[in-house]
């Protein structure tokens, strides 16, 4: 039966026998039932006995199937468990019962009955703990707890009180627990046992208290047998359950102990040491076996519970005699040390210490005396068997004491006194070891064991000594002299090998511990020490063979160690000079000892670690010259120190070092940098070259290695070497004094080693480094013809084509890369040469090094560069003036077994291909002359790092000179040898295709630089790039995307850049000079370059403004790193800084122009010819020019001339002061172009000429620019067909360089076929897209769309007349009758809806850039073509607006190496502030008020808003088509006058508040067909009023030869001002009746009915269908009212033309034949009348009814020199000038601010009493002075402020306009000459202004160019008025006109407080005061709006 059902049959039992027990209960006495019980347990108990002794047992296959004896065995359990619960009832205190439970629990134990002996178990464990008085703290959870956890029940706890002394009891209580452990044990091991019990649990409460160990102490009382039975079995059980345990060591480990210590428990005898100590063994080291592998972490915990398990053992085994003893227990006791130490438990290493140890070995002081006596009485010399015997005993007990010793000294114990006895014995070692023995006696082993516990001895001392010992070191120190002396003592009576190594380590350590390195008092004891090495080496006689002649070589390199040692330590604290002491003899003994070695080479005795010891010396000697040399040099003692280094130069090995073979094939720069010796042997030459040439002053001879190395030491190869080293050192120093010298020495030494015949190339590369020298230093041939860089670089020419290259074939692989760095350094040296054809020498050279570097790439000539088809003029050839090259006459294309470089080149592979690669690839060489036919593989080698410095210079001074093709070219070829992996620096690679990339752009080719950098990407993502590089890297791409109006990425890539620049480190200011001054030049050039692509950015985003400031501040930006870098040069003149505060800015007056030329051209010349040596110099200038002619470009197209030409001629100065003949030419012709849009065509014509001489005949874009200016400049002199020739030519190059345009221009495609214009359109889509091309774009198809209706025109009759007729917009008549359009007008009109749209999309992308154009649109139309107008009208001056209001209130000036921050979608950010920003404020010497405050705050607001509405304008139809004129009064005209390109027609539009918008477009000729004799050209026109201002110039100054005594004179001159008066008056009639005519732009009342009326009788009678006639429109009848009724009859004929044009316009026929013109002319002229009739009389009773009118003329450039406020119509009217209506809501919004009344205003206000004067400034107007000064005097009683007499400063001028509110100016010109332009345009405020100088109020015309001024100047400071003349007056007329102003405004003191006129009325009223009207009267015109006094 299996376990599980016996134990259910068991309990199934149980429970009937329960049932009949309660039954029979009830019927008995307790007496009777106790003894039923009795009898019922004993019953029990022999039938468990008869089953026993059957052999049945549960577990057994009998026991499994034989279920009688189970049954019975149940139901005998059954009954005495509950027989047994009777009685634990009856008889609680009766042991018997419990002993009875306990034979039960033995027989179930027997039977195997485990499952039925637990309940056994746990009622026994309670009964026994109530026995015991203790309780049971799990009681109530008893039966849960049995069943699930019983584990408890092994233990029984110990009672509180006195243990139990009754043997009954403690018997019971031993079984209990034996019982206990068979049974946990069982069930522990068993799988099949039903009770939950884990291995873990059984361990753990095993070795815990109350178990069967804890309570044997207390059962001692027991019988013996009783004990050893329990234990014995105990430890049966335990240790056989341990065997099945294959898992859980440590349960396993600490299950097996707990059965040891039962053993150990037993009686003696019961188990033998030996045995049970090897058990503990084999258990320990069963539990690390099954514990392996551990980590160090798991060792720990196991080597503790070890330690400590053994130690439990030891502690019970040390009451049992004779057990700690004998082999066992001392293996045991090895491996517990192993387990202690591994513990770190020191504690337990004592204990094992002690338990190991004899108890009374030890020494005592008396047995040391009495050893040493006896030591000192033994005979030496001849000693008896006794002594012997004697001395094989004193050697065991001198062995005991040195081992004791030993021991103290290896614990560090205090053993002071004992270690001082010690010092008795050693000096009677020395006898022992001294006397004679044989090999294998017994003395002879006893020496040696003392001579090993003597070095034990020994080095324990030494440990001591270097360790924390407590014992002192004196003593120690002690200690080791008298070993050291003893063993010197044996060596000399018997040499040994070994009595001498230990002998001189003693003296080694004794002096090492004798030296202290702060005291110089120990430093000569410790060189005494070190000498007496070498005095016992000496000792030895030499011939005796103890010590051989190897070995005495082997102890003098030890000493001489010895020596180098201790200097070196002195070395490492600063001693220099006691260091020199022991390097001297270390150096010399070194030598020796390598002597004494040479001479024994052939002995092969030497074991490999001595050859070892050998090499290291002969590798380190030299090294021991240098420590001595640096410390010669620490001394101050250079010139020892040289010597010194020499030395080390001569005992380099150069042999093992490998130099000498590596000089055979290696470059000075591999071989140095081969191994770590050779490294350090440059640093020696570097430090001995420096020292005797800088800081000595040696001459050559002594400088050169040349001289101080023997001839035959070393092979030329190797000497050439040093030599070169000796050079390369030197270069960074050419700067000082000699050194020059000292260089041309050291290549000369060199050239005479490396001889031509011999060594050709390395001779090569020696020329190569004199070019270099020769380059540095122009002054370095010191007068030889052989160091001209001609005759240098034939030579090098000539070296390199030689056949027979001698020991130089290793170098083969070289020649293209020296031909390569010759050519490279004859192109730097033309450019130096600065001789007349200095750029083509430059191209050949640069060509040929391209031509070579093509070579290198695999299948290179089907790679593709940018395509130029050169003409056979163009072909290349050397020039003249250099030395022609011999070309080699080798082939030298390169070939590769690998077909994948054939390919095109791709990206980098993805592993670093630019880092670790190599750098050769396969060449087949040439077929040379005597060689064999077969053909050979060389490699060439290609180094593109060594040449590196003169490509970049290369690559830089073609971008100086401009030279782009070839620049490209070099560059494409640097870049596909890179990806071909010949390089290996990845900075190289990157800052090649940047460069590249940036150059591509430059030629329009954006595709392929971002394919470029799409490439090098890859690269710059998976190399280790320097930060610089990458954010050069990055700027450079940002650049190109915002180029390509790609905004985001460039904005991303910008910040990107920004953070990279932001992480970088701060300059280290340990660095040399001159590497800072590179360092920040190199951040000034990145921060250059990102304010270039910030500039870039914000162009894209229309931020013209921003652009321009990014610009600006790159520019300083390089002008900043140019001056940096000059620092490094010698001084001279540096370049020029355009930023210069006096010259690019200011509107100068007329008679000052030729002065600020002169100072300009004074300026270009005193910079002189300056020829730049560095190409970082280069570099730094380009980026110079480029900026410049960037700002160039900017100012151009913003329409700033002024500026453009500034720039434009500080670009030449440049170019022209460094020598860049193409940059020159660059600047000319923008200075050329710029003076064609000026038309100033003379001057344009010779800056065009001399940039054609200097481009000559160079391809690119800068010759198809050329002969596009040329044709621009034959068109403007209509020179047709010339202009198109050379258009076609520039095509044609353009074309060449594949469609690349830079730029188009006017009028080409009108000369071109229509097959031509086809093709440039198809090639003008065909450009990259950008804002600015597509502008241009839109134009043109405009352009072309009109040209193409002005043909269908011309075809149709009644349309040819438009260009002839006056057209008014609105069209001036209604009517509800549809006009039928013929075929041919609705296509007409259809085509101009194209070119309407065609010219909207060019507005809305070049609005902010360009010039804008009309249109129309709708019911809009009159408003649209209004607000567009107004805007043509000021276009430069808006964005001149926006760039004055950043520079109105400046923060605190920020340094220019701050980037310009951005968003990453790039939107510009404000500059972080200092934590503390004071406001900027307008007077130095007086604190601002609160009231200034307010006033700034208002004005700051003011101008942000100002900012924010100019910078949101756009030019959408929506916008344009709302109207402005709400804001204004209704009394107030605005009128717009502009002039057609062709000058054939005037624009002219009215509005006001109470009508729409007027606009009559007007031709100035053929609109009169009787009237040609009278046409007035505007040419004419403008010719007259120039003719008529000349000659009052002239006049004027004539003025002082008219005495005032001759009347005749007076008269005449006076006749001719009157003259040139009247010419005056009858130009401006003519202008209004010729131009004009009925058009007039006035504004009056309407007339409508009556003029209505006039025309309604000449029209036929109305169409029946037509519901009403159509009728005029309001405001067009309104503007005819205001003609006069005195007009010409030539007026209103135009007015009746016109209206019959409107009536046929609109479908009513009209015959024009029948009409009776002189008729309608006097209806019309009777209706003008009657209307002037009823105005007059409307006027008389109801004088208010009009407010004031006044009428503001906004003027184009062309018309702004015509006085048009004194034409007929206008004179005497308030009216004045604006730029545009912008403008004018900007003073109205001003005016508005100050008021703060709210509602519209119509003046601005202005404080008479806040004025300020300047009278007389000069000095020389006396008159005007005398005439106003009494007057200005009496002002000053009011507040007037001023001076008088002397010029103003320029702040108190400036002060005067901020603060004041009116400023008035007697002096000449408008006061240009006292404060500058640009101060006036920043001004936050400025008040209202009166100039009545001479031209004050002039615009200086600017050809197509806006026109500039000092007028325009104030009204972008915000002036709300200005006055001023247009041309030179006389000083008394102007006076009387200005007096009358003054009086009509009344500035008195005594004025009241009333109101009076208008400023501009009152100017309107004194043109009448003046003697000439017209020619003084006429001058004076008004800016901005009115005030009134």
């Amino acid at each position: 039966m299996p376990p599980m059902a016996s134990s259910r049959k068991v309990t199934v039992a149980s429970r009937s026998s329960e049932r009949k027990g309660k039954q029979k209960a009830k019927d008995e006495s307790p007496e009777q039932q106790r003894i039923s019980a009795m009898i019922d347990v004993n019953a029990s108990l022999q039938t468990l006995s008869s089953v026993a002794q059957s052999g049945w047992k549960a577990n057994s296959q009998e026991g499994r199937t034989k279920s009688s004896a189970l049954s019975k065995v149940s139901a005998a359990v059954s009954r005495a468990n509950e027989a047994l619960s009777c009685l634990r009832v009856l008889c609680p205190d009766d042991l018997d019962v419990e002993r009875a439970a306990s034979s039960m629990m033995s027989k179930l134990l027997v039977l195997e009955m485990h499952d039925a002996a637990l309940p056994f178990l746990g009622d026994m464990h309670a009964r026994l703990l109530a026995l015991l008085g203790v309780p049971d703290p799990k009681a109530s959870a008893h039966s849960a707890s049995t069943s699930k956890s019983p584990v408890r029940l092994l233990s029984l706890p110990m009672p509180m009180i006195p243990p139990p002394a009754d043997a009954v009891l403690l018997t019971l209580i031993s079984t209990y627990l034996m019982h206990a452990i068979i049974f946990f044990t069982h069930i522990t091991m068993s799988p099949s046992s039903s009770t939950i019990t884990t291995l873990d649990s059984f361990s753990t409460t095993l070795i815990g208290s109350g178990t069967l160990l804890t309570w044997m102490p207390y059962c001692v009382s027991l019988p013996s047998k009783h004990i050893d039975t329990t234990l014995t079995r105990a430890y049966t059980v335990l240790t056989k359950s341990c065997s099945s345990i294959s898992a859980n060591a440590r349960s396993t480990f600490l299950i097996r102990v707990y059965a040891l210590k039962c053993l150990l428990c037993t009686s003696p005898g019961t188990v033998q040491p030996n045995t049970f100590w090897d058990q503990i063994q084999k258990s320990c080291t069963v539990y690390v076996r099954s514990s392996s592998p551990m980590s160090e972490a798991e060792e720990l915990p196991v080597a503790t519970l070890l330690s400590e398990s053994l130690g439990e053992v030891v502690q019970i085994a040390q009451s049992k005699p004779m057990f700690l003893e004998g082999k066992s227990f001392v293996l045991l006791c090895e491996t517990w040390t192993s387990f202690a130490k591994r513990s770190n438990d020191f504690r337990t290493l004592d204990r094992i210490i002690n338990l190991m140890g004899p108890g009374s070995s030890s020494c005592s002081l008396a047995e040391v005396d009495g050893l040493a006596n006896n030591l000192s009485k033994l005979d030496i010399s001849a000693p008896s068997p006794q002594d012997k015997d004697t001395a094989v005993l004193e050697c065991a007990r001198a062995l005991a004491v040195l081992t004791k010793l030993t021991a103290c000294l290896d614990a560090n114990s205090d053993e002071t006194e004992r270690v001082h006895e010690a010092a008795k014995v050693l000096p009677g070692l020395g006898g022992l070891l001294c006397l004679s023995t044989e090999p294998n006696d017994e003395l002879h082993r006893a020496q040696g064991k003392l001579q090993r516990a003597l070095e034990r001895f020994r080095r324990a001392c030494i440990k001591v000594l270097d360790g924390e010992a407590k014992v002192q070191n004196h003593v120690i120190i002690s200690l080791l002299m008298t070993i050291s002396t003893a063993l010197e003592g044996v060596f000399k009576q018997n040499p040994s090998k070994d009595i001498l190594t230990a002998s001189l380590d003693s003296l080694f350590i004794l002096a090492r511990i004798r030296l202290k390195c702060d005291d110089p008092d120990t430093y000569t004891p410790t060189l005494d020490l070190l000498n007496h090495t070498m005095v016992l080496l000496n000792s030895t006689p030499d011939h005796l063979n103890a010590i051989p002649v190897s070995a005495r070589a082997n102890y003098t390199r030890c000493i001489s160690g010895a020596y180098h040692n201790l200097a070196g330590t002195l070395y490492q604290c600063s001693k220099y000079g006691g260091a020199v002491r022991f390097l001297k003899e270390g150096c010399s003994l070194g030598a020796r000892a390598l002597h004494i070695r040479a001479g024994v080479m052939q002995d092969d005795t030497e074991d490999g670690e001595r050859d070892e010891g050998w090499k290291q010396l002969e590798e380190q000697m030299f090294r021991r010259w240098e420590l001595l040399a640096v410390c010669y040099s620490k001394m101050g003692d250079r010139k020892l120190a040289c010597g010194a280094f020499v030395e080390s130069v001569k005992a380099f090995p150069y042999g093992s070092s490998g130099l000498e073979h590596l000089a055979r094939s290696a470059t000075s720069t591999n071989a140095f940098s081969a191994n770590a010796s050779t490294k350090q042997l440059s640093g020696i030459i570097d430090r001995l070259t420096y020292t005797a040439t800088c800081e000595l002053f040696l001459p050559t001879n002594e400088v050169s290695l040349h001289t101080a190395l023997k001839s035959g030491v070393i092979g030329h190869e190797v000497l050439g070497l040093l030599l070169e080293r000796q050079i390369s050192i030197l270069e960074p120093c050419l700067r000082k004094d000699g050194v020059q010298t000292i260089v041309r020495g050291l290549l000369r030494d060199a050239l005479s080693v490396y001889k031509a015949t011999v060594l050709p190339l390395r001779r090569a590369r020696v020329l190569l480094k004199c070019m270099e020298l020769l380059w540095k230093d122009g002054n370095a041939n010191d007068g030889e013809t052989c160091w001209t860089a001609e005759h240098l670089g034939e030579e090098v020419l000539n070296l390199l084509t030689v056949e027979d290259l001698g020991h130089d074939s290793a170098f083969v692989a070289f020649r293209l890369q020296y031909t390569v760095a010759v050519h490279l350094w004859l192109s730097l040296f033309a450019y130096r040469s600065a001789g007349s054809p200095m750029t083509s020498t430059v191209s050949y050279h640069v060509e040929e090094a391209c031509n070579i570097l093509r070579r290198l790439i695999p299948n290179s000539s089907t790679e593709t560069d940018p395509k130029t088809k050169r003409s056979p003029a163009h072909a290349k050839k050397s020039p003249k003036d250099t030395v022609p090259a011999k070309k080699p006459t080798r082939a030298v294309s390169v070939r590769t077994t690998n077909k994948a470089r054939a390919q095109n080149p791709v990206t980098p592979r993805p592993r670093k291909a630019l880092e670790n690669v190599s750098n050769v690839t396969q060449s087949t060489p040439p077929k040379q002359a005597g060689a064999t036919t077969g053909v050979q593989k060389a490699v060439v080698v290609f180094d593109l790092e060594t040449i590196v410095g003169q490509l970049q210079m290369n690559v830089h001074l073609l971008g100086l000179l401009g030279l782009v093709l070839l620049k490209i070219k070099l560059l494409e070829a640097l870049k596909r040898i890179c990806e071909r992996q010949l390089v290996v620096s990845a900075n190289l690679y990157i800052i090649i295709c940047a460069d590249l990339a940036s150059e591509y752009v430059k030629l329009g080719k954006s595709k392929r630089a971002n394919s470029i950098f799409a490439r090098s990407s890859a690269v710059l993502k998976s190399s280790d790039v320097s930060d610089e590089v990458r954010i050069s890297y990055l700027l450079r791409y940002a650049e190109i995307l915002a180029l390509g109006n790609n905004i985001l990425g460039s904005a991303s890539f910008y910040c990107e850049a920004m953070g990279l620049s932001e992480a970088s480190p701060p300059e280290d200011k340990a660095l040399p000079t001159a590497e800072r001054i590179r360092l920040r030049v190199g951040r000034l050039e990145r921060a250059a370059m990102a304010c270039r692509v910030s500039a870039a950015i914000q162009y894209s985003r229309n931020n013209v403004v921003g652009a321009l400031e990014c610009t600006l501040q790159s520019l300083r930006l390089w002008n900043r790193a140019v001056d940096t870098l000059s620092r490094l040069s010698q001084p001279s003149s540096k370049p020029t800084k355009a930023t210069d505060d006096s010259n690019p800015f200011e509107a100068t007056p007329p008679e000052s122009s030729t002065a600020s030329d002169t100072r300009s051209n004074d300026h270009s010349r005193s910079l002189g010819q300056r020829r730049l040596m560095d190409g970082m110099e280069w570099q730094m200038v380009e980026g110079l020019l480029s900026t410049l002619l960037t700002l160039t470009h900017a100012y151009f197209t913003r329409g700033s001339c002024r500026e453009a030409e500034y720039f434009a001629q500080q670009t030449q100065d440049l170019a022209e002061s460094v020598n860049a003949p193409t940059m020159v030419a660059r600047a000319l012709m923008r200075k050329g172009e710029i003076q064609l849009y000026q038309r100033q065509l003379d001057a344009g014509r010779d800056s065009l000429a001399k940039a054609a001489e200097l481009l000559q005949d160079l391809p690119g874009v800068d010759a198809a620019d050329m002969r596009r200016l040329n044709g621009d400049w034959n068109r403007l002199n209509e020179q047709v067909q010339d202009a198109k020739d050379l258009y076609e030519e520039a095509s044609t190059m353009l074309g060449e360089l594949e469609g690349i345009r830079r730029k188009s221009s006017s009028g080409y495609c009108a000369m071109m076929e229509n097959a031509t214009i086809k093709d440039l359109i198809d090639r003008l889509m065909a450009l990259p897209a950008s804002q600015d091309t597509k502008g241009e774009e839109h134009a043109l198809m405009g352009k072309l769309t009109l040209h193409s209706v002005y043909d269908q025109f011309r075809s149709d009759m009644f349309l040819s007349s438009l260009a002839e007729s006056t057209i008014a917009l609105p069209m001036g008549m209604t009517s509800d009758r549809a006009v039928s359009l013929t075929p041919s007008t609705q296509d007409i009109l259809s085509t101009l809806d194209q070119a309407e749209k065609l010219f909207w999309a060019d507005l809305a992308l070049t609005a902010d850039r360009g010039n804008t154009s009309l249109g129309k649109g709708g019911k809009d139309g009159p408003i649209i073509a209004a607000r567009l107008l107004d805007a043509s009208s000021a276009i430069t001056l808006r964005r001149e607006m926006l760039e004055a209001i950043q520079h109105k209130f400046p923060s605190v000036q920020f340094d220019d190496l701050e980037w310009p921050l951005m968003t990453p979608s790039g939107s510009p950010l404000p500059r972080k502030s200092p934590s503390q920003i004071w406001r900027l404020k307008t007077s130095n010497t007086e604190e601002a008020s609160d009231d200034d405050d307010d006033s700034n705050a208002s004005m700051t607001a003011y101008w942000d808003s100002i900012r924010e509405t100019y910078a949101e304008q756009t030019s959408d139809t929506s916008l344009l088509s709302t109207t402005t004129m709400s804001q204004f009064p209704s009394h107030w005209t605005i009128v717009h006058i502009s002039l057609t390109p062709d000058k054939s027609t005037l624009f002219i539009s009215r509005q006001n508040v109470s009508s729409e918008p007027l606009m009559f477009c007007v031709p100035l000729k053929g609109r009169r067909e009787s009237d040609e004799d009278e046409h007035l050209t505007f040419d004419d026109a403008v010719k007259e009023l120039a003719e008529i201002i000349r000659l009052s110039d002239q006049g004027t100054r004539n003025a002082v030869n008219v005495r005032n005594d001759d009347p005749r004179a007076r008269a005449a001159w006076w006749a001719e001002r009157n003259t040139l008066d009247k010419r005056m008056q009858e130009l401006l009639e003519n202008i209004e009746f010729c131009w004009l005519g009925a058009f007039k732009p006035s504004s009056s009342l309407t007339c409508a009915l009556r003029l209505e009326k006039v025309f309604k009788r000449i029209l036929p009678p109305p169409d029946k269908k037509q519901k009403q006639p159509p009728r005029l429109s309001d405001v067009l009848l309104d503007c005819f009212s205001s003609l006069s009724p005195k007009c010409r009859e030539e007026e209103l004929e135009d007015l009746l033309f016109f209206i019959l044009d409107l009536y046929t316009f609109h479908g009513i026929p009209v015959a024009i034949a029948d009409i009776d013109v002189d008729q309608v002319t006097v209806d019309l002229r009777c209706a003008l009348e009657e209307h002037t009739a009823f105005k007059n009389k409307r006027g008389k009773v109801n004088p208010t009814s009009v407010d004031d009118p006044h009428m503001f003329l906004v003027l184009d450039h062309n018309v702004q020199g015509v006085p048009w406020e004194s034409i007929p119509v206008l004179r005497g009217q308030s009216v004045s000038r604006i730029p545009n209506v912008s403008f004018l809501l900007d003073r109205v919004r001003l005016a508005s601010a100050k008021n703060r009344s709210g509602g519209v205003v119509d003046r601005t206000s202005v404080d008479p009493r806040k004025t300020f004067f300047v009278l007389n400034p000069s000095g020389d107007l006396k008159g005007t002075e005398g005439r106003f000064k009494p007057w200005l005097e009496q002002m000053r009683s009011v507040g007037w402020e001023g001076v008088i007499g002397r010029p103003p400063s320029e702040q108190q001028f400036l002060d005067a306009l901020a603060r004041k509110d009116l400023v008035v100016y007697f002096g000449h010109g408008g006061g240009e000459q006292y404060v500058r332009s640009h101060k006036i345009r920043h001004l936050p405020r400025c008040a209202a202004t009166m100039l009545w100088g001479c031209s004050s109020g002039l615009l200086k015309e600017m050809g197509d160019f806006d026109r500039v001024g000092t007028p325009f100047n104030y009204m972008l400071a915000g002036c709300p008025l200005l006055v001023a003349n247009l041309w030179d007056v006389t000083d008394r007329d102007i006076d009387k006109f200005s007096q009358a102003v003054f009086d009509s405004l009344r500035l008195t003191p005594t004025r009241g407080e009333e109101q009076g006129m208008s400023a501009v009325t009152a100017i309107a009223k004194a043109r009448e005061a003046c003697k000439l009207k017209y020619l003084t009267g006429a001058a004076p015109v008004v800016y901005g709006i009115p005030f009134y006094l």
